[in-house]
């Protein structure tokens, strides 16, 4: 798979605008006519991506209930991301955000084998430069880091029996079986990818151990330097005593017991303070997480279906006027070959990033629409003939019958 980008970040209407601005060589009206064909193109792949929408919304209605459902969410959702120009997270990509740094001082825990299904895609990688803080914020480092700008995860967790045969306690992993998940994520660091999956659990670094075990020991020892010696002292001549080790039994009275008793209460009181640290810790790094997820979260459910829908009606459509418009540029036809580098210099030089150009989507999706004609060679039709066969297609999208002797249509 290609590791240059296949997302064109182009709206259908501004893309309109500026191929349109382009030279024609033909009619006076060509620029009008290739407006006219890109709203006809919309409102056919609008049609279809409805009829779409249906399919998918049913489907993860069904998820949790029907395995079949699951299945077929999966692969609608698959080839929606796909449609988007999303790419797959590879296994080997989530194992190295797992074991790699992450950007967020926290350690992160996450089981992969506690889901059924866990799709997870990326889309719109980028390189940026970022101030990693270190020693507390007493000393900072630049590093490049890969940010994606959109990330879409999918989880279906697995049921209670898989849970109780593993002897698995699924509330600690912050996991409800046979539970379904659709998050959409914006500015996703690839290092902190594996913080987007529902199981991932906090843990402690073992700077943060250090930072929380070395001032407990210390305190430790003060206090049983300065307040629990003379309790100690105590309670070994009460053992010594009571295991025949000494034959002086000591004296309990009311002092001892006042020894034992603040001995008891000091001890006490530093325990808790440390569980105390420990835990105010351990909510200072979840605090740390949920704000990371909060800021990055863009939608969920079903919310992410309609948008992936959106997405992937619109580069659908960018994709077919790319074609047909450099095409159109050559009316003697050219390879597929030379479309692709026509499109993708095209792009280059409207400011977009390396963009992979999808040409075969696109000329499958032109055949498709029979606008373009030729096998190796490829010529686009002449915009008004592609006109009237899109128009056509159009109209018999809402072929009713015949109505007293009249073919009953809504037109275009």
């Amino acid at each position: 798979m290609s590791d240059r980008e296949r997302f064109i970040p182009q709206r259908a209407s501004k893309l309109t605008k500026e191929l349109s601005r382009l030279p024609w060589s033909g009619e006076t009206d060509e620029a009008e006519q290739f407006r006219a064909f890109s709203r006809l193109i919309s409102a056919l792949y609008h049609y279809e991506f409805h009829e779409r929408e249906q399919a998918a919304i049913d489907a993860w209605e069904q998820v949790t209930d029907d395995s079949e459902a699951a299945g077929l969410m999966v692969a609608e959702l698959t080839d929606l991301l796909e449609t988007a120009n999303y790419v797959p997270v590879t296994m080997a990509e989530l194992e190295h955000a797992l074991t790699a740094e992450s950007l967020i001082p926290l350690r992160l825990d996450v089981d992969v084998d506690d889901y059924d299904d866990l799709v997870i895609y990326r889309r719109g990688s980028r390189q940026e430069s970022v101030q990693i803080p270190k020693w507390k914020g007493l000393k900072s480092g630049e590093q490049t880091i890969t940010v994606d700008d959109r990330v879409v995860v999918y989880a279906r967790v697995k049921p209670q029996s898989y849970f109780d045969e593993s002897k698995i306690d699924p509330t600690k992993r912050n996991l409800q079986p046979g539970h379904v998940s659709l998050r959409q994520f914006r500015d996703v660091p690839r290092a902190d990818i594996e913080m987007l999956l529902p199981s991932t659990r906090v843990g402690f670094r073992l700077v943060d151990s250090l930072l929380i075990g070395v001032p407990a020991i210390a305190s430790g020892v003060a206090v049983l330097a300065t307040k629990l010696l003379s309790t100690f002292g105590l309670i070994f001549l009460l053992l010594g005593a009571w295991l025949g080790i000494r034959d002086e039994q000591p004296e309990i009275d009311q002092a001892t017991l006042i020894i034992l008793l603040g001995g008891v209460i000091t001890l006490g009181g530093f325990l808790i303070r440390q569980w105390t640290k420990l835990k105010n810790r351990r909510l200072e790094y979840l605090k740390t997480l949920t704000e990371n997820l909060y800021f990055r979260t863009l939608g969920a459910g079903p919310g992410v279906l309609h948008t992936l829908l959106s997405s992937a009606e619109q580069q659908d459509v960018v994709e077919v006027l790319l074609a047909y418009r450099f095409l159109l540029d050559a009316p003697k036809g050219i390879t597929a070959d030379e479309l692709d580098v026509a499109v993708e210099q095209w792009l280059a030089a409207s400011g977009e990033a390396d963009i992979d150009f999808e040409v075969d989507d696109a000329v499958s999706r032109l055949r498709r629409l029979g606008v373009v004609e030729g096998g190796t060679v490829l010529r686009a039709l002449p915009l008004r003939q592609s006109l009237v066969l899109l128009d056509k297609r159009w109209d018999d999208l809402f072929l009713h019958g015949e109505v007293d002797g009249q073919t009953n249509t809504m037109g275009s």
